[in-house]
Formats: structure tokens, sequence, C-alpha cells
């Protein structure tokens, strides 16, 4: 693996620059790389290797223009979930039905990347609309985990976890709806970032369950999404729950290692509920000794209504599920059944024939949920425990700066095996309260699997959460430039 590929994203924008590097000769070196491993990891639907040289070689051959705008990212290769619309590109959600869709406009986030440079290296692949937690239900192919191509990456961002931990690309961006950033980050040893609710625009972005989706960021390093979220977060008219920020450099004083010293760090005592992994509480305990030493606080907290976190993220998700995807009926856009009688049949053959298994699942318990018989036996309850949920995390908040807990329950398994419903639980609470997470990896296996642990903070606490989330990172001295042997 060429050494190019190794340079932290803020170090290669530096390095393009100053004209220490071509950004020709670093999209040259990702394309070689993608061609080296993508046929194991197949973490790819699209690439887009003739544009990306095209627009790098403008970009180098502008570079000592005074009067063109250079932007943050200039010259610097990213990856696209294939959920996140792009002008005149296709996205597909990795569904059949969307097979022969073309973005009529860019998602915002989409724009703020093109303002700043960066170079689009083509789009990954991911669950069916988002729907799944291995990126093995895209109708398309199924990625591997670079670690051991026997296991999954996670999902739904798999396939944008996959080609950052890989090299192939330096990060990437996904979408989070209960942890399908930071559940695959973890599964492969990368840095998984969801913002606070309302802090990145979601215009642009196919939905899945309007009130729980995030887009963000998927890295090597602390540092690098950091800086991709000083990108695309802000305010944005088209997004009605973009709250009206001002920017922020979220790399400001990142660097800053005694943050560690006079922050309280709250564990769950609910975690003691779940059944997780014996090496995940090796690693766990090791990281809760590591922070102490540091000077961190650990303080128990109390959250009772997380025992409901499972059942509340599964009525509600598939409720708006049902109302999101009901909008795929194969009149407007999509994919259309030639085998339809009527309307009705138009619908429902067109639905039957090019979603997936696990698509249908959900839609049916949406509609379900919300029907006239069950809507306040199940919506409305649900509702008002997300809010009691809500409540006793602010409650806990008065207690601790932040909320500590590993990413996931169980390490990543086989494919054809079946991850537990409980592997996201410390993740799902974020969504449901709209709060920011970052999974950080800390450690190896003794099999050789990456371990990570998971930061949550209070609503737009995003920067002082990268700031914990760095120190933690240097102290959990996990070697960001190991790379897999693929």
């Amino acid at each position: 693996m060429n050494e190019i590929l190794k340079i932290g994203v803020k170090n290669l924008k530096t390095k393009i620059y100053l004209g220490e590097l071509k950004s020709t000769d670093v999209v040259k070196e990702c394309f070689n790389r993608i061609k080296e491993v993508e046929p194991k990891i197949k973490a790819f639907l699209k690439l887009n290797e003739v544009n990306s040289l095209k627009q790098a070689k403008k970009i180098d051959d502008d570079r000592e223009k005074t009067n063109i705008k250079h932007g943050l990212l200039q010259g610097v290769p990213i990856a696209i979930k294939d959920n996140i619309m792009i002008r005149d590109e296709s996205m597909t959600s990795a569904s059949r039905y969307l097979e022969n869709y073309v973005s009529p406009y860019s998602a915002t986030v989409i724009e703020k990347l093109e303002d700043s440079g960066a170079i689009f290296i083509g789009r990954t692949n991911m669950d069916e609309f988002a729907m799944g937690g291995s990126t093995e239900t895209s109708a398309y192919q199924k990625t591997t985990n670079p670690w051991n191509v026997e296991y999954i990456p996670g999902g739904s961002s798999g396939g944008s976890a996959a080609a950052v931990s890989s090299g192939m690309v330096p990060f990437a961006l996904g979408s989070d709806t209960g942890g399908s950033i930071r559940q695959p980050a973890g599964f492969c040893g990368v840095v998984g970032y969801k913002p606070s609710y309302g802090l990145i625009s979601r215009y642009g972005a196919c939905a899945l369950a309007s009130s729980f989706d995030q887009i963000g960021t998927l890295s090597k390093n602390v540092t690098d999404a950091a800086l991709l979220t000083s990108i695309i977060a802000g305010k944005d008219y088209r997004d009605p729950v973009c709250e009206p920020k001002e920017w922020v450099d979220f790399t400001y004083n990142l660097n800053n290692l005694g943050i560690l010293k006079s922050t309280r760090v709250g564990i769950p005592k609910q975690l003691l509920d779940y059944r997780i992994d014996s090496e995940i509480i090796k690693y766990f305990n090791d990281s809760i000794s590591k922070l102490e030493v540091e000077g961190t606080k650990i303080v128990e907290i109390d959250i009772p209504a997380y025992k409901y976190v499972p059942a509340l993220y599964k009525v509600l998700m598939c409720a708006e599920v049902s109302a999101n995807i009901a909008t795929f009926d194969g009149i407007r856009y999509g994919y259309k059944s030639p085998n339809g009688k009527s309307l009705n049949d138009e619908y429902a053959k067109s639905r039957a024939e090019s979603l997936g298994y696990e698509v249908k699942k959900r839609i049916l318990f949406g509609t379900y949920v919300l029907g006239a018989k069950n809507y306040r036996r199940c919506y409305y309850q649900a509702q008002k425990v997300r809010t009691l949920l809500i409540t006793q995390i602010r409650d806990a908040y008065k207690k601790c700066d932040f909320i500590f807990s590993p990413t996931t329950s169980q390490m990543p398994v086989k494919f054809g095996e079946v991850l537990s419903e409980e592997c996201d639980v410390f993740l799902i609470v974020a969504n449901l309260a709209g709060l920011p997470g970052i999974a950080v990896p800390c450690s190896f296996t003794g099999s050789g699997m990456p371990v990570s642990m998971h930061f949550m903070g209070p609503r737009f606490s995003d920067a002082k959460i990268f700031q914990v989330a760095y120190a933690f990172e240097k102290i959990a001295n996990f070697h960001a430039n190991k790379y897999p042997s693929i």
C-alpha cells in the first residue's frame, strides 16, 4: 500500500495546497488501491475514475492561480454512501427499485463538499434503503470486513466503513439512523461520527426514518472527522430541523489533551443488563482505567428507560419507514412493474418485485403500528416513552459530561449468522434523543479484529465530543496507520 494513502486528510490537503503532492497522484493511488482490494471487499457500487482524474488535473493546473478559490479539501478524494444525492448521477440506495434513478439535484452536504474542492471517488454499498446492520441486504453485492473477509463489515454504512478501513479512500460520508455509521466503524476499526440532530442538513439524503436520520462521517482518525464536519455542518433553510447555528471550526483546540482531567464520564448501570462479549468487556474496563489515570472522573448514572430502547426503536423507526417508503409507488419515479392490471395492482407489484425482504418486513410492521386499532397502543405510547427516555438522559447529564460505553455489545459475525437485536443498543439511544455520538477504535482482539468504544454527549456538544474523543484516541494508542492485509 502506497504511503500517500496513509497520510491524514489534514496533512494531505496541506501538501496538495503547497504543491508537495499532486491531487492527480493521490487520486491515482486511490484507484490503484481500489483495483487491488475491491474484488475482495466489494465496498463500491459505482466508481468515477475518469471524472475524478479530470477534476484532480484541473486542481493541479489551477493551484498557483491567484484568482482561483482553493477550498479546505481541495484535491482530496472522498467516497459517498449511495443514499446521498449528487446531481445528474445515479442513486440507488442499494435497491432494485431505484436502479435507474438519476438525482435531479445535489444534497446540501454534496454542495458544500464541491465548494471545498473535494473529489468524489465513487458511491459505496449499503443495506437496501439503509435497512440492516450488516450490508447483506444490498440488492447488488455483499461488502466484506477488511480485517477478515469471512465476516460482515456492519451496516448500513458498511461500504463506506470498509472503503476507509482498507485504505481505498481517506474518508467517507455515511448516514446514521440507529448506529448505521458507528456500528460499521466499530466493526472495521475506523472512527464513526453521528452529529447532533439538526447540525448537518439531511436535504438530499434518501430518508429512512426522518426523526432519526443524520448524515455523518467515517475516517481513520478523529482529526479528519472534525475537519469534514466543519465543512458539511451548518444551517440550511431546505431542512426544517437544521438549526441556524453559526459556523464552527471543529478542529479548533482539538489537541487539548488536558480535557480529560476536567471531564466527568457517566457509565449507565443498565449496561449490566445486556449480554456483552467478554473481549469487549475486557477492553471497556481497560479504557475506563486509562481514563481514570488521566484524571477523568467516572460516575455511575441511572437511566431506567434504557430497557425500552430496542422496542422503542423498532416501533418508531418502522412507523416512519412505512410513511417514507409510501412515496415509492412505481408511478412518479423508480421501478414500475409491467404486470400491473389496475392502479392498486400496479402499486402492489411494483413494490413486491423491486423491494427486498428486510424493507418489506419493516413496511408491514410500521403500517401495523400506525393502524387505527394500534396507533395509541403502539406508536403513541412509544413516543411518550421516548420523551421519558430523553428526560432521563438530560437528568443524567447533570452528573456527567459524556456517557461512555462499548460501541457494540458483540463482535462482527460471519456472513449468514444473525446479529443480536441488542448489538446496537448503546448507539440507538443517540438517535432516539438526537444526541451526538462518536465511535473510536481502541484495540484489537486476539483474533485481530478491532474493538471500539463510544462517547455520547448532550445535544450540540459536538465540538467538545471531538476534543474528548481525540484525547481518548491518543491514550488508547490505537494504530490508525495499521491497515488490514487483504
